[in-house]
Parts: C-alpha cells; sequence; structure tokens
C-alpha cells in the first residue's frame, strides 16, 4: 500500500480491474487512468482507500472504494 493518507489528492495511473459501474446516484461516470481524486478514507483491515472525484463545480463525478491491488496511484499533493 503507497504511503498515502486521507485527504491526499491523487491521480489514477493504472486501473489493473475492471469496474462496473451500476448508477446508483453517487456516481455518474467510472473512474479513469489520469482522474484527479481526493482519499476520503484509508481502510486497514482489509487494506484499501475510498476516493472521491469532483468536478470544477464541486458536483461528484464519481465515488469509489479501491482495493491496493486494483489501483495505481500517484500523489500529486
Amino acid at each position: 500500500m503507497p504511503a498515502v493518507k486521507i485527504y491526499d489528492v491523487v491521480r489514477i495511473k493504472k486501473l489493473r480491474k475492471a469496474i462496473d459501474l451500476q448508477p446508483d446516484g453517487s456516481s455518474i461516470r467510472a473512474p479513469q487512468v489520469d482522474d484527479i481524486a481526493t482519499i476520503i478514507e484509508v481502510y486497514q483491515n482489509p487494506p484499501g482507500y475510498e476516493l472521491e472525484c469532483s468536478g470544477s463545480d464541486g458536483i461528484t463525478i464519481w465515488l469509489w472504494s479501491f482495493a491496493p491491488q486494483d489501483v495505481e496511484l500517484e500523489v500529486v499533493r
């Protein structure tokens, strides 16, 4: 698990697992490579992250939980 913490802003470098987005009112579209998101939770057991990607208007584009092996992240701030 990379050294990330809650509220870090990250870029998705690689998705290692297909994302099957089922519309549920919390996401407009599925996460994509190069999306910028904020880590809103870091889970320890099992390890993982909850990420939120928002548009410039503050509206959530997607909200998704990732296992560390399913995504490669780069901290941008």
